[in-house]
């Protein structure tokens, strides 16, 4: 093929991947005999839409051993390893790119949360500091700082803050609403509750606005879900008969954000029995959300059923392949937070499962979801979202414990923080493992990984829950 053929495939290609029409895109750009820097890039990117991690990550590297410097294949290396847990590759390839631009601020940026996920906090703490002096309007990097330390946001910072959003037309800029939330912490920690929450209106509202597909998903968890799966279960193609191949003991955790569930979570795996830790993989949600899976269901006005055989195999395939093993006898733990949407096909595939529910005071979750910035859920950023949320949790967990009593344990965070001895004791031995002083001295652990929004408090010993703190926000919202 001439070089004009090759421009032609590319932009033919090219056009089809802004329309979204992958497939189409891919088989276009494949034919190109002398791909180049630009049709590798576009070929990684049609890749990673499409959500195949393996031939992204082919590509990218052929674009490094064509440009070792190539600044968009390091970057985007890094943010793999860093979705695939691998800190290490991905602590290299950002440290690769900043050696040959040390202002490119998302890998500064991304390097800082590996950092902060790995307890590594003075590291963390001294990266952002350095973004400030590169990228002084960046206030997701203030928003960062002041998670780690207070005292880093000055009277002068606020000032800047104040000045630089006070004219702010744009009510769709992510990086302003990280402004709003900054200023409601500062005034959280001045006591000065309405302003707190004038800011946090704002901070919230421009973060929701910030991307239109948030609608979308709100509706897809909020509404679409909750009326699928109130239709009754049906299971078919269900071979009941155990494999004696097979001794898988899942643990999952359910609670809405901020409930405690990332403390149970590291409770449990700082035992001395080996854990597998799924995190929170969306393994069930995935399955939903699959066309492949959706053809093993079929709706109905009252009903879905399923393929059992069909889903066993693969949703068990895709737990082996998140552990990197061939074994079929070991316990792992799930702390997807979706999952109590499925929980009766969860609780299909593994009957023995056991479920510890996380709960803890409804006002005092709600305020605590609305404090912050969980920015991969958009249901958060809205007062009557998060309520619906909370009540649709509420209401689902209360039939799996009618329903299923022997395999749900339920936690109350106040208890937990009040009692932890006896409370961790009667965690482990819901979930059949050997209780042990270790459990409660997690904070010890070197190993300890945790990318939640509890990644600080977790680093520190259990504190007792303060119920007090929640009683100044009762004027400004209505009672559940």
């Amino acid at each position: 093929m001439s070089i004009l053929d090759d421009q032609e495939l590319f932009s033919k290609g090219l056009q089809l991947f802004k329309d979204n029409n992958l497939d189409n895109s891919l088989n276009y750009i494949n034919k190109i005999k002398n791909k180049n820097l630009n049709t590798l890039k576009l070929l990684s990117q049609i890749y990673k839409k499409k959500n195949d991690v393996k031939n992204t990550k082919i590509i990218l590297n052929k674009i490094i051993n064509l440009d070792k410097k190539n600044l968009y294949a390091l970057y985007n290396l890094g943010e793999i390893s860093r979705e695939e847990k691998n800190f290490i590759e991905a602590e290299k390839f950002y440290l690769t790119l900043i050696s040959y631009n040390e202002n490119f601020v998302p890998a500064h940026f991304n390097l800082a949360s590996i950092y902060e996920d790995k307890g590594e906090l003075s590291l963390a703490k001294k990266i952002y500091l350095k973004l400030v002096d590169i990228d002084k309007k960046n206030f997701a990097v203030y928003f960062n700082l002041q998670r780690l330390d207070e005292d880093l946001i000055t009277n002068e910072t606020i000032k800047y803050i104040n000045q630089e959003i006070k004219n702010e037309k744009n009510l769709k800029n992510k990086n302003i609403a990280y402004a709003h939330f900054v200023l409601a912490k500062n005034y959280r920690k001045k006591k000065n509750i309405k302003k707190e929450l004038e800011e946090l209106s704002l901070g919230h509202q421009i973060f929701f606005n910030s991307d239109p597909i948030n609608k979308d998903i709100v509706k897809y968890w909020l509404d679409t879900i909750p009326k699928m799966i109130s239709k009754k279960f049906l299971f078919y193609n269900n071979e009941k008969k155990k494999d004696k191949n097979y001794d898988i003991k899942p643990i999952f955790i359910f609670g809405i954000p901020r409930s405690g569930t990332t403390l149970v979570e590291t409770i449990i795996t700082s035992g001395d029995e080996r854990i597998y830790n799924a995190g929170e993989n969306l393994i069930f949600q995935k399955a939903f959300q699959s066309s492949k899976f959706n053809k093993k269901m079929s709706e109905g006005k009252e009903f879905i059923k399923f393929d059992m055989k069909y889903f066993k195999k693969n949703i068990l395939k895709n737990y082996l392949k998140q552990f990197s093993t061939d074994s079929k006898k070991f316990k792992f733990i799930d702390r997807t937070m979706t999952n109590f949407f499925f929980s009766e096909l969860l609780l299909e595939l593994f009957p023995n499962a056991k479920i510890i529910n996380c709960k803890r005071n409804n006002f005092h979750n709600f305020v605590a979801i609305y404090q912050q910035c969980l920015n991969n859920l958009p249901w958060s950023h809205s007062v009557k979202d998060i309520k619906k949320y909370i009540s649709l949790y509420n209401k689902k967990l209360s039939q799996l414990e009618e329903n299923y009593k022997n395999n749900i344990l339920t936690i109350d965070l106040k208890k937990l923080t009040e009692f932890p001895v006896d409370t961790s004791k009667k965690i482990m031995s819901f979930c059949d493992l050997k209780w042990s002083q270790k459990v409660l001295k997690y904070y010890e652990r070197k190993d300890l990984i945790c990318s939640t929004a509890s990644n600080i408090q977790i680093r520190k010993k259990i504190f007792k829950y303060d119920s007090a703190k929640f009683l100044p926000y009762k004027e400004y919202f209505d009672e559940f």
